[in-house]
């Protein structure tokens, strides 16, 4: 972890310790509080290695704050597995749905770590996959990998480098900002869908990011859109 520099090379460490486990995925991130637009909320993720139609749909939809994990994480700080949720969201028909509809995403097995940020903010960790297993005594090492792999990205992100985008990239991750898909943006800007998608990979790679949510979050931590 020490010899990571960047957050997505802090993803892929944990990855690495995680994939035998069964788990292939990775999200971490500042708790947004309600009345957040869209783009405050995808500022706060701090490590993502989430699918990006997910992302897109999850906070587009405002299903952070429907979703039961996060009540967890600003409720609680012990660390628990999505199936312990179970319980409390039978009879929450907005939660289930956003369990169920992350299922579609390969991301029907999960577990959290709660934290705080060093100013009081409540923080979340998660691991998650299709199927996987943790036995009972992974938990706390677990724990623990969380919490100096967040600490490590957030320090990264606090010191972003800078990035510079020409004004058609900056519109194009603008729209993708927004919600909007490669065919929606292409309209919007009179380009095609391809040249859409071409501009993404560009502004991704210019940040270094592993996704476009990644990509979009740098750029709002250092005001290159709003």
């Amino acid at each position: 972890m020490d010899r990571a520099t960047t957050p997505d090379a802090v993803s892929e460490t944990v990855l690495s310790v995680v994939r035998p486990l069964g788990f292939t995925k990775v999200l971490a991130g500042i708790i947004p509080t309600p009345g957040m637009s869209m783009q405050q909320q995808v500022a706060n993720v701090v490590l993502h290695r989430w699918p990006d139609r997910w992302s897109q749909r999850y906070f587009s939809q405002g299903y952070l704050f429907e979703d039961p994990t996060i009540r967890r994480v600003t409720t609680s700080t012990e660390p628990f597995l999505w199936s312990e949720l179970e319980a409390t969201c039978r009879d929450d028909a907005p939660a289930k749905r956003v369990m169920g509809e992350a299922r579609e995403f390969d991301l029907g097995f999960g577990f959290t770590v709660p934290m705080l940020t060093l100013d009081g903010q409540s923080a979340g960790f998660s691991i998650a996959s299709d199927r996987a297993e943790l036995p009972p005594h992974y938990r706390g090492r677990l724990q623990l990998m969380a919490m100096y792999a967040f600490g490590r990205a957030l320090t990264m992100s606090d010191e972003p480098l800078p990035v510079k985008l020409t004004p058609r990239e900056a519109d194009v991750l603008h729209w993708i900002a927004e919600g909007k898909s490669d065919w929606e943006i292409g309209m919007i800007l009179h380009v095609s869908e391809h040249t859409v998608d071409k501009m993404a990979r560009q502004i991704r790679a210019k940040f270094g990011a592993a996704n476009r949510t990644q990509a979009v979050a740098q750029a709002l931590r250092q005001r290159i859109i709003r």
